[in-house]
């Protein structure tokens, strides 16, 4: 247990510790995409509090890749001057802090969602050009790296199912064609951003549904991805939303999986909820030693709602403060633990 309290180093990351806390939407937002102080209080609670690396609420890239009223946006440049002041407040602590970058697709609660069925080429080329333009207004507002959302539905990981995307052309039928518009946003941004900055990928490795991506149709994709360049995977699922709160580590396999192939980073999340959790102590520790630098041994408590309405009413206490105690403790845990959509991430 003692190593994820031990400094380690992630790409060109250098971590204090093993804890991250992984993207999560806080509902901490304002209507029109505003990253509001209470969300730059949430990041610098976290950092105060031990927790090494954070990874920020998903931002929309275009306003049409909107996924929730109150979801942050990196669209323009408004947002910049906070989230400055974020980075610093969060690199005071010796933290790092990694940008999310999404767009909804068809979950999107625009006029105008979007899906691989109905996009054009030159539809296509808007949505690469909003990831790469976001992505470098995350670097320039001293964001420590990016991570491109292709999970849980939105618009990039509909590319990547069967079920959702039925293109004829380039993007679509195999699955090297349907990582095609994937691996072109993750080049895009490289080029942007240039050959050192961090730049992660959230991804499904199934869909969880018959019909749909499967783990060993996933698996190249991964390779492909690693192959690129891509700095770490993190592995989760279309299904996450369904799973028990009684079920741990849902992703497991495909992480191990994957992990075994390439010698990229491969970060797992979904259902990891103690480190005292028999899933983490069987699979992260005995497979340490294998070549892939796969289990990181790192924990993220993922906050959870009640948290964030506490913060939105404006109660006189200090958010997230059970990150402390879970760490004088050796011992991550969330006290609400009732709610089911908590998670902790194993990286």
């Amino acid at each position: 247990m003692s190593g994820v309290f031990s400094p380690f180093s992630l790409g060109p990351l250098a971590l204090k510790n093993r804890i991250a806390r992984s993207a999560t939407q806080d509902n901490l937002g304002g209507s029109q995409g505003q990253i509001t102080p209470a969300e730059a209080l949430l990041y610098q609670e976290l950092a105060k509090n031990q927790v090494a690396l954070l990874f920020s609420a998903h931002a929309y890239v275009t306003p049409e890749g909107k996924a929730s009223p109150t979801q942050n946006g990196l669209e323009d440049e408004r947002n910049l001057p906070i989230l400055e002041q974020i980075a610093g407040q969060v690199h005071e602590q010796g933290a790092k802090m990694v940008m999310q970058l999404s767009h909804a697709g068809e979950k999107s609660v625009s006029s105008r969602p979007l899906g691989p069925d109905g996009m054009s080429l030159q539809d296509l080329r808007q949505v690469r050009d909003a990831f790469v333009q976001a992505a470098m207004r995350a670097q320039r507002a001293g964001m420590d790296g990016v991570q491109i959302h292709c999970a849980h539905g939105y618009l990039l990981s509909h590319f990547i199912s069967p079920i959702f995307n039925r293109r004829t052309d380039e993007y679509g039928g195999s699955a090297e064609n349907r990582l095609r518009i994937v691996l072109e946003v993750y080049h895009a941004i490289r080029r942007a951003v240039g050959p050192d900055y961090p730049v992660w990928i959230k991804i499904n490795s199934s869909d969880e549904m018959p019909g749909g991506l499967t783990v060993e149709e996933f698996l190249p994709m991964g390779q492909a991805l690693a192959e690129a360049g891509i700095d770490a995977i993190e592995i989760s699922g279309l299904g996450w939303r369904s799973h028990t709160p009684d079920e741990r580590a849902y992703y497991k396999e495909a992480a191990v999986r994957l992990a075994d192939l390439v010698d990229t980073p491969v970060i797992l999340t979904g259902g990891l909820r103690s480190i005292s959790c028999p899933s983490i102590g069987r699979a992260a520790f005995p497979f340490s030693a294998l070549p892939a630098p796969l289990w990181r041994t790192q924990i993220s408590c993922m906050p959870c709602k009640s948290k964030s309405d506490a913060i939105k009413k404006g109660r006189q206490r200090r958010p997230f403060s059970l990150y402390k105690y879970a760490l004088h403790h050796q011992h991550i845990h969330c006290r609400a633990a009732r709610n089911a959509k908590q998670r902790i991430a194993l990286i």
